[in-house]
């Protein structure tokens, strides 16, 4: 600059070493500013973008459930609120409902399976039943569905050992192996 020149070659030249750090110092400033400025955008973004996600996602889940009471509607023939193991056999081989099934993450080809994972006594489901199991059966296996699945499988195996040894010395008992029964 024009006017720290006069100063440096008239006065004295050590106050270049000055003006070198006070121009660097505000450009480092003023770059700062700039950089945060665009940073505070960007996180700005990213938050509507985070709130629009949870929206859409909101969304979408809404429509999933109303088409699943449309399709249960369409489903139940004789109007009593349940579908029956034959509806939902109709239902889940119609090419459509396939698709849309498909889309959702679900194999529909074996209508059987997916009978007996939404219905708790085995034969008919209610609205409740079928919309909650299908949009829980939708997508991949998530960990927090397959722990308490192992749990229950070592409590089982653990009922089943228990039931084995006690099967084995009822066994024992009754081929006069051991002369007192005790279970």
């Amino acid at each position: 600059p024009n006017y720290a020149r006069r100063i440096v070659e008239e006065v004295h030249p050590v106050y270049a070493l000055f003006y070198f750090t006070y121009v660097y110092i505000v450009v480092f400033v003023a770059t700062r500013i700039v950089s945060a400025l665009f940073v505070r955008e960007t996180l700005a973004q990213y938050t509507n973008d985070a709130e629009t996600m949870v929206k859409e996602r909101s969304r979408k889940v809404k429509w999933i459930r109303r088409n699943l009471n449309a399709l249960f509607d369409e489903a139940d023939e004789n109007g009593d609120g349940f579908l029956s193991s034959e509806e939902m056999c109709a239902l889940f081989d119609h090419p459509k409902v396939k698709l849309y099934l498909n889309e959702l993450g679900l194999d529909a080809t074996d209508s059987g399976t997916l009978i007996e994972l939404l219905s708790s006594d085995g034969g008919t489901v209610d609205r409740d039943e079928f919309v909650h199991g299908i949009t829980r059966l939708k997508g991949e296996a998530k960990s927090q569905d397959l722990v308490p699945v192992h749990n229950y499988v070592k409590r089982i195996l653990a009922h089943t050992k228990e039931l084995r040894s006690s099967v084995v010395r009822l066994e024992d008992a009754a081929s006069g192996r051991l002369p007192t029964l005790s279970v």
